[in-house]
């Protein structure tokens, strides 16, 4: 990926299209046609791909960080399906859940006031992007086109290895007569479900931290308002007092005054 193309990713989404058009004829009328050509069929990318895009320029050593998680979460889920780490699947998971909460934030921060409408998707896409090897380097350099979804459960599961001494019988125990494949194939089933929960579980604690975060927000502007509302009545209540003081001493003015008479 050549820097000139990094640099018209960092670009806002509006400028994109006019700077990639100059450039390609800059590097046509310089005799690199194949570079142009190369160039003018960049598409622009989406606001999603572009705030994931400004995330991993803000945080390169979270985003290899989050590479690296799902690096490790594909390791343990290949441990999982032959009956042990458990532990490892719990831990990778959290660690890699942590990194694209992380980098979705500063994605939409960089969106700004319309960036929460999209924390889902920038969310998926980074949890896309973890454990696929291209989009992860297209992520690392800044230069997604489109916002991208993960694949249901562990992914391309055919591709992995099972390995051995995860789930062993004990010397004492009796050896089981069960279809190897078919042991597998209910394994990765397992895991498939447990995944799909733990998904579930990030995406419904995500829109539980929003309505929080919404909550905050209205109970801000109530308790603004209260204190509004508070000083008004206290100004009209000093008011209505100063008014009442004047009308005693205009009715003992009125009654002295008919005394008098």
């Amino acid at each position: 990926m050549t820097e000139e193309t990094r640099e018209l990713y960092a670009l806002p989404p509006e400028e994109f299209t006019a700077a990639r058009d100059r450039l390609a004829g800059e590097l046509k009328g310089s005799g690199k046609a194949d570079e142009a050509a190369a160039i003018k069929k960049l598409r622009k990318p989406s606001v999603v791909a572009w705030a994931v895009n400004a995330a991993a320029r803000a945080r390169p050593e979270e985003v290899e960080a989050l590479r690296e998680a799902g690096q490790a979460l594909r390791r343990a889920q290949r441990k999982a399906l032959s009956g042990g780490g458990g532990e490892d699947l719990r831990r990778a998971t959290d660690e890699r859940r942590a990194l694209i909460q992380t980098l979705a934030e500063a994605g939409v921060a960089a969106i700004g006031a319309r960036g929460a409408t999209h924390r889902d998707a920038i969310a998926a896409t980074l949890d896309a992007a973890s454990i696929d090897d291209e989009l992860g380097a297209r992520l690392q350099a800044g230069v997604l086109e489109r916002e991208a979804r993960p694949t249901a459960g562990f992914g391309a599961i055919e591709g992995f290895e099972v390995l051995q001494g995860g789930g062993g019988v004990e010397d004492d125990d009796e050896p089981v007569d069960e279809d190897p494949a078919e042991v597998r194939r209910e394994r990765a089933r397992e895991a498939r479900a447990a995944e799909q929960r733990a998904t579930n579980a990030e995406r419904a604690a995500e829109k539980a931290h929003r309505r929080a975060e919404d909550l905050k927000e209205k109970a801000t502007v109530a308790v603004t308002a209260a204190r509004e509302a508070e000083s008004e009545a206290k100004r009209l209540a000093d008011e209505a007092k100063t008014e009442r003081k004047r009308a005693d001493r205009a009715a003992k003015s009125a009654e002295a005054a008919g005394g008098r008479s």
